[in-house]
């Protein structure tokens, strides 16, 4: 379910009235079609403590007929913990969050010598204050010249942040660009009042 990338909490309602719609039918099990129907509802489930197992319906084939399948849930479970963190810090307050542990970096990112010059801002009482209206114009701008450079960083502070398999540790510096690329378009206008008051207390020294 795509709600559960963008909108966690509309996910989380969404599985709830599924299950309880199981749960009204009297039904003790409910199969799921694909892997992130599974983990949402199953999410779902365990949050709302509800009476019910959520299976997926591969493994559930299997054994009906017969064969035995390993169990999925444990490797399942840790790949969806590590894509459940990112969904929350690919939000607009989980990405503000990330840019705060990186400002330094992020500055000295800004193409036509702006860091510099946001740095020499700081120091002037109320400079930084007059200009706050132009940061909604000027971060879609100057937001996809930056990324590239800051990148490592970023890739260094998700590997703190969200521990994750080697395999996907090794993806990463192939996936975020990509990531970033499509998210941040349709993300920025909602990030750049989170962190405009954090930039600016970093350059002011605070």
């Amino acid at each position: 379910m795509l709600t559960l990338i963008k909108e966690p909490p509309v996910a989380a309602k969404i599985g709830k009235d599924r299950l309880d719609e199981a749960v009204a039918a009297g039904a003790e099990k409910v199969l799921a079609l694909c892997p992130c129907c599974q983990f949402q509802l199953r999410v779902s489930a365990d949050k709302n403590d509800m009476p019910v197992e959520v299976v997926d319906l591969a493994r559930f084939a299997c054994e009906s007929l017969g064969f035995d399948f390993p169990d999925p849930n444990p490797e399942v479970a840790a790949q969806w913990a590590v894509f459940e963190a990112m969904i929350e810090l690919m939000s607009p307050r989980g990405f503000a969050d990330l840019m705060g542990t990186m400002w330094p970096e992020l500055i000295d990112a800004m193409p036509f010598g702006m860091g510099s010059m946001m740095r020499m801002m700081g120091k002037v009482p109320l400079a930084l204050d007059l200009m706050k209206p132009m940061f909604p114009l000027l971060f879609p701008i100057l937001m996809p010249m930056m990324m590239s450079k800051v990148m490592p960083v970023m890739l260094e502070r998700l590997g703190e942040r969200i521990p994750m398999p080697d395999y996907m540790r090794e993806q990463m510096p192939d996936l975020m660009p990509k990531v970033m690329d499509n998210l941040m378009p349709h993300m920025i206008g909602d990030v750049v009042p989170l962190v405009v008051g954090p930039m600016i207390d970093y350059l002011k020294g605070k």
